[in-house]
């Protein structure tokens, strides 16, 4: 089964909804300066555009997907890129939930959506209800955030699995390039992304170019080593990246050329 949607410009951030299972996804197109927000049910593979004003929508950006809410930000700094403004839109039609203008997003916990201050990073965090930005009178110092940050992730994750990224010289990488080396006979360079599922295993590769540039290569072999699939992500990429691809409920997600998402659901 394969799924494709060509957004006909770069895919910059996907984003996933544990509670109500879609994904943002922020497209922006550089030639008009424009950004676009759409969620993809993955249950059904339906793909909706948000409708937002186009005015303000290049200064917008997608932070994260949760609660039936994208949490959008601004920028306090556009020259630095630095992130100002919480604005919670409905994943459904769009329109604006709730929207603090003087804060900027830190993270999701089990205690609400964490907030700071840019002109004062080092005060503690506030506590918002992600559902109304309310502020709920709790604050987090920055261990206690960090922290809460990261074991939240891993339960609103547990549907989900990114890949591990391995650099020449470790271990892994080793062992993982010289198995796609005697299977597919191209040479890895510089870095490779790896996932096992229960049927098998996915890996994100790059080879040189004659340019000194790289292409990326994603492969999916069964548990006996077999080729199931290999696809080509990108061509003449000034460096590696990073989260290539990631597997959610069975389905394995990927942009091919920036601008393709494409679903492939894996042998369970």
């Amino acid at each position: 089964m394969v799924f494709k949607y060509d957004f006909g410009a770069p895919v910059w951030r996907i984003r996933l909804d544990s509670t109500t299972s879609h994904l943002a996804l922020e497209v922006r197109d550089p030639d008009v300066l424009l950004t676009y927000f759409y969620t993809l049910n993955t249950e059904n593979h339906t793909l909706k555009q948000l409708k937002r004003p186009q005015a303000q929508a290049w200064w917008q950006g997608l932070e994260e997907a949760e609660h039936g809410c994208l949490y959008l930000h601004g920028y306090g700094n556009r020259k630095l890129g630095q992130h100002l403004g919480i604005l919670a839109v409905s994943s459904g039609s769009g329109l604006k939930v709730w929207e603090h203008s003087d804060v900027a997003y830190y993270g999701l916990a089990a205690a609400g959506l964490l907030a700071y201050d840019p002109a004062q990073p080092e005060k503690p965090l506030q506590v918002l209800d992600p559902l109304s930005g309310t502020q709920t009178g709790r604050r987090m110092s920055q261990q206690e955030a960090a922290t809460a940050v990261a074991q939240h992730t891993i339960s609103r994750y547990a549907d989900c699995q990114y890949p591990a990224l391995y650099r020449e010289g470790e271990e892994y990488f080793g062992q993982v390039k010289a198995f796609v080396e005697a299977q597919l006979g191209e040479v890895v360079v510089q870095a490779l992304e790896y996932a096992e599922t229960e049927a098998g295993f996915v890996v994100s590769f790059y080879v040189a170019e004659p340019d000194g540039k790289l292409r990326n290569e994603l492969a999916v072999f069964n548990l006996d080593g077999n080729l199931l699939l290999q696809v080509q992500l990108g061509s003449s990429l000034n460096g590696i990246g990073s989260d290539t691809f990631f597997i959610f409920k069975h389905n394995l997600y990927f942009i091919l050329n920036r601008a393709i998402l494409q679903v492939y659901r894996l042998l369970v």
